[in-house]
């Protein structure tokens, strides 16, 4: 299969001269790391006279590799008989290294996100393990949760603390963001609050602690919400403050009303205490009360939606169920929020965090 043309493009490619490849086959551009296989296609296509496209690592004159992709057609003559071979070769080795770089990439991206998942699973278990495993038990008040964390590792925790016999402290938090920076904040966040709720039994003295140390120690775009309650059973009176959380709710099964516990109170870790402060509240709870804090998931869903605010905002979901049990007043609500949006799941974590006062107390 000798040459018999070329044109001027192929001598500038190949380095080579009319002179130097006419009447010759032009395998003498194939080199030591041209790969066999698709010489044998081009070979094969040739002996059945049918057309073939191949890709060849080829050699110009001075040694130089480029990729070389080659089509050759079959030109017949009036009987159908093959008669000679056009072929057309395109210099490709750019698109042969970016494509090789793209792969290459792809490969790396692909291994770092395997090692971000495994990260990210890592730090999800460790978010749970600071969320306790288990609620104090007592025959005058029962505790219950629910948490639904997102796929992503978000940033709510919570806490239920026992101080004494009688007196309990409840906490739900919010930290902002989502993923790891927001994991490593909420673990901070969580270990200092504890610190803080060691040194005083008051809800806004624990805040404002828990403000104090953690101010310049966040990012400068992260902060966390808290809602801080200590109840003492012995005199039924439930102490909270705020700091920037969502209100928590009272709902009193007695007279069938939701009471909201709202003190104010800002951003925790966004502002020094000496310009903030962090006011505290009480009111004196009802046999058979349940206390609602809760995280933003629910309500994000709620204002998302839409609906008949009258009967769709949190508060009138309580009042339409004061008696419901604390378990079956959360699964309500879970599955309500699903239920409006038409969602599988939150698309944040979804924390729930109540106490009932018993109806016999001891």
């Amino acid at each position: 299969r000798p040459l018999i043309y070329v044109n001027e493009g192929f001598q500038r490619l190949t380095g080579y001269s009319w002179d130097e490849v006419i009447g010759k086959n032009c395998r003498f551009l194939q080199g030591i790391d041209t790969d066999p296989e698709p010489v044998r296609q081009l070979r094969e296509a040739i002996n059945k006279q049918e057309a073939c496209t191949v890709e060849l690592l080829n050699y110009r004159k001075d040694g130089t590799p480029f990729w070389n992709r080659l089509s050759i057609t079959p030109i017949l003559d009036s009987d159908h008989n093959v008669t000679h071979y056009v072929g057309i070769q395109s210099d490709i080795t750019q698109i042969k290294e970016t494509k090789e770089r793209l792969e290459a990439a792809n490969h790396d991206l692909k291994k770092f996100q395997k090692y971000i998942m495994k990260e990210m699973e890592q730090a999800r278990i460790a978010q749970q393990f600071i969320l306790p495993s288990e609620l104090p038990t007592s025959s005058k008040v029962k505790f219950a949760s629910m948490f639904k964390p997102m796929a992503e590792i978000g940033g709510d925790f919570y806490d239920v603390l026992q101080f004494s016999s009688d007196t309990y402290g409840m906490l739900i938090a919010d930290v902002t963001g989502h993923g790891i920076p927001a994991a490593l904040l909420t673990f901070m966040s969580s270990t200092t609050f504890k610190q803080a709720s060691a040194e005083s039994h008051s809800p806004a003295n624990t805040i404002a602690l828990t403000n104090e140390r953690l101010f310049r120690k966040m990012p400068d775009d992260a902060f966390v919400t808290m809602f801080y309650a200590v109840y003492h059973a012995s005199s039924n009176i439930l102490r909270y403050t705020q700091g920037g959380h969502p209100e928590a709710y009272v709902v009193r099964k007695q007279t069938k009303d939701v009471i909201s516990l709202r003190t104010g109170g800002t951003l925790i870790g966004a502002f020094s205490n000496q310009q903030v402060s962090f006011i505290e509240k009480e009111i004196n709870l009802l046999p058979g009360d349940k206390v609602l804090l809760y995280t933003d998931a629910i309500t994000d869903i709620i204002e998302t939606y839409g609906g008949d605010k009258n009967r769709g905002d949190l508060k009138s979901i309580l009042l339409q169920n004061t008696d419901l049990s604390l378990d079956e007043l959360f699964e309500f609500i879970y599955n309500y929020g699903l239920t409006r949006s038409g969602l599988n799941s939150y698309p944040d974590d979804f924390t729930l965090l109540g106490m009932e006062v018993e109806l016999v107390n001891n």
